[in-house]
């Protein structure tokens, strides 16, 4: 009896108006919520179609971003043979042999910068500063039939030697300051253009030593500085094509002008003296041309709640110069004559690149 009662109680309790707008409240608010992540998920996806018209991620009161790169380049300068050979034990024609260059290699650099986004019209300002130091070195030997014959140098013109070294240094520090327009050319491709100021300073260092045969014990020092300053303009243009899960294609492709001055050295010395038999000092300024190109693969994503936004890409870079080596040549030993080697300087590798906006 008892049991039944409290059945008919609580089926009046349950059957009472109140009781049935609670069961109507808890729908209406489970229904809420799922509307509301349907609106943050739409808010989201609107986020993320404003930040892929612009070339940078845009987040509410973002205003700079940060970059660090660390480079693996690869540099090469031209016309740094130091010696050739001969396939027999005579400097006389005929001459069969080939010529003795430097072991062009790998080596690390890094790079840094700070940008700001204007709300203006989609620009954005960036500045860089790069660092990228190089040290290379060659050797060979004469065999017992055969002589080196030295390539530079006005003290030991014409004469054998059984063993040339030389070693080269190269010093490269790139200061550009970057303005860059944003173009939203579809739902996944966008460019920026690229104006600016480009600032570099570019130390050279070659030295060379012979050593035996017609020298006998003594030896022959080669030394030759080419040093440049340069300031420049340059434009550009800036490619990013949106791929799924995040991922990008980019690509870059500038070029700059630069107008320098070169302090170019070249000193020679044979022991058992100390003092130079050559020293020559050279000083021009001189247009520089240059080009920079890139083409990699990046992932980048909204972190916190769009308030951050973190950019990591892997890319092959290239900076090409013309006419930056200077050095000095001596063509016509009698009168001791010279020319400049008006020769190139090419860099290119792996940059990986973190860039932080915040």
């Amino acid at each position: 009896m008892k049991s039944i009662l409290v059945s008919f109680f609580l089926f009046l309790i349950l059957s009472h108006p109140y009781g049935i707008s609670f069961e109507i409240e808890e729908k209406r608010i489970s229904k809420l919520e799922k509307e509301i992540e349907k609106v943050q998920q739409k808010i989201d996806e609107i986020l993320m179609d404003l930040g892929k018209s612009f070339a940078n991620p845009r987040m509410v009161g973002d205003l700079y971003f940060m970059t660090l790169e660390p480079l693996y380049w690869y540099a090469r300068v031209y016309n740094t043979s130091f010696a050739y050979t001969n396939q027999k034990a005579s400097t006389a024609i005929p001459l069969r042999g080939s010529t003795k260059d430097l072991n062009f290699g790998w080596n690390f650099g890094f790079r840094i910068g700070l940008g700001s986004n204007f709300d203006c019209d989609q620009w954005d300002v960036n500045g860089t500063f790069t660092v990228y130091r190089s040290h290379f070195w060659g050797s060979s030997r004469a065999g017992q039939l055969n002589t080196l014959i030295p390539l530079r140098g006005a003290v030991i013109t014409k004469k054998r030697v059984s063993q040339a070294k030389s070693t080269f240094v190269l010093e490269t520090y790139q200061v550009d300051l970057e303005l860059k327009k944003h173009y939203f050319i579809s739902s996944n491709l966008f460019f920026r253009s690229i104006m600016g100021l480009k600032n570099v300073w570019i130390d050279q260092k070659q030295q060379i030593r012979y050593t035996g045969r017609d020298l006998g014990l003594n030896r022959a020092h080669i030394e030759d500085d080419c040093d440049y300053w340069g300031l420049g303009i340059r434009g550009g243009m800036e490619s990013k094509w949106n791929l799924k899960g995040h991922f990008y294609l980019q690509g870059l492709f500038s070029g700059t002008l630069l107008y320098g001055f070169f302090n170019i050295d070249h000193k020679e010395r044979l022991t058992p003296s100390k003092d130079l038999k050559v020293k020559l000092t050279d000083n021009k300024h001189r247009f520089v041309p240059t080009v920079q190109w890139v083409m990699g693969i990046g992932w980048g994503s909204y972190l916190d709640n769009h308030t951050y936004y973190l950019d990591l890409s892997l890319s092959y870079e290239g900076i090409y110069w013309w006419r930056l080596n200077q050095m000095i040549k001596i063509y016509e030993y009698d009168a001791y004559r010279y020319d400049n080697f008006n020769d190139d300087v090419s860099i290119h590798g792996l940059t990986l690149t973190f860039r932080w906006y915040f």
